[in-house]
């Protein structure tokens, strides 16, 4: 087993109790007696935890001898958190175990994305053949589990996610270490995070958090919008399967695409696509228009998270890869936590036409992008 295919198959392993999470866990906790209020709290508690503590962790990776021993201890944490599950009932114990699990889980995310995507350059691998398999590995559990739970009942949610976050715990013990064994050097680098927290670092990743908010609001409400549209279930689910195997292409795909473009470029072009995207959805189309607006989620998904991911790893040194990427993650947490607030009242008024606000999200992304470009000194010089 290379240290390549051993990161691999963690990646592979690593979404696939997300997946479990996204497609039925609300199903579960109402299953358990939880109020929608209740429900609501357990998905907005962790995303407050991890908001607050995500670069923190971050840094802690970054000043390990190598990100592996925090990305196996959030790994291992987030394997045995839910097993609290089994023994309890309470609300209030539902949610310490839960959000214990999830947050291990999310903050180690972060660190694994930059430490991967160091390697991969590193060996000339394909950084997105990785979150590729992830997305894979998402689609086959969603699909499988749908069908367990439909023949065996809600109540083998909880065994099947805690053996799949066993099966995350478990890969992670066998990671390679992923750090250069030579220190990487400036003047492509930065000695140290502080030294680029500047708007013209800064922008991109505030843009990149914009466009990406349509898409978390998007797991919230298309079900909802399209199923008011008349579009049965099954369809439905189709769709967003159509989605996410696109988006699994241009993972696989991305490096091709990568040579062609540079990644603000990249970013610029998924811009247009999600304002095509979203002002289409706002006029409730037919099945087959939204078949076509399915696959440019290869676009207004895929393609720009591998280019913010490249334009991180090209801008910031190898130690403070983690923080950075945290950074990434703190601002679509605190972007999208607003985004859904105002979407839900939005649907409320408008349905389907609040798309158009996820358009105007995409736009204001284009204008930080470009406003980088501008303050963007050709030759940069870093301070140490």
């Amino acid at each position: 087993m290379t240290a390549a295919r051993r990161v691999q198959i963690y990646f592979f392993l690593q979404f696939m109790s997300i997946g479990m999470v996204n497609a039925y866990a609300g199903i579960w906790f109402d299953a358990r007696g939880l109020s929608s209020v209740q429900i609501g709290a357990i998905s907005a508690v962790p995303n407050i935890i991890v908001l607050l503590i995500v670069v923190w962790v971050g840094r802690i990776a970054d000043r390990a001898s190598d990100w592996r021993q925090v990305i196996i201890f959030c790994a291992v944490v987030s394997a045995l958190a839910p097993f609290g599950l089994i023994f309890v009932n309470s609300f209030l114990s539902i949610l310490l175990f839960w959000s214990t699990g999830s947050v291990a889980q999310r903050t180690g995310l972060p660190i694994s994305d930059a430490a991967a995507i160091r390697m991969a350059r590193r060996e000339g691998l394909n950084f997105g053949m990785f979150r590729g398999l992830s997305t894979l590995g998402y689609l086959l559990v969603i699909i499988f589990a749908g069908y367990v739970l439909r023949d065996e009942g809600v109540e083998l949610f909880l065994p099947l996610f805690i053996g799949l976050g066993l099966l995350r715990g478990l890969s992670s013990l066998f990671l390679p270490k992923f750090r250069a064994q030579t220190p990487e050097t400036a003047p492509q680098g930065l000695p140290n995070l502080g030294s680029v927290m500047k708007a013209w670092f800064l922008l991109p990743l505030l843009g990149y958090a914009l466009l990406d908010t349509p898409h978390i609001i998007l797991n919230s409400f298309q079900g909802l919008l399209w199923a008011r549209q008349g579009i049965s279930t099954e369809v439905i689910g189709l769709l967003i399967a159509l989605g996410a195997g696109a988006e699994t292409l241009m993972f696989f795909g991305f490096a091709a695409v990568a040579k062609r473009f540079r990644p603000l470029t990249l970013i610029l072009i998924g811009v247009a696509a999600s304002v095509i995207r979203w002002l289409a959805m706002a006029t409730s189309p037919a099945v087959p228009t939204l078949v076509l607006l399915q696959t440019l989620h290869a676009v207004t998904y895929a393609s720009s998270f591998l280019a913010i991911t490249n334009y991180i790893a090209d801008t910031v040194l190898e130690g403070n890869a983690a923080q950075a990427q945290s950074l990434l993650v703190n601002m679509e947490l605190l972007v999208s936590s607003l985004g859904l607030i105002a979407f839900g009242w939005l649907v409320g008024m408008y349905g389907a036409q609040a798309y158009v606000a996820s358009a105007g999200l995409a736009v204001l992304a284009g204008l930080c992008v470009l406003g980088a470009r501008a303050l963007r000194p050709k030759r940069p010089t870093f301070s140490s």
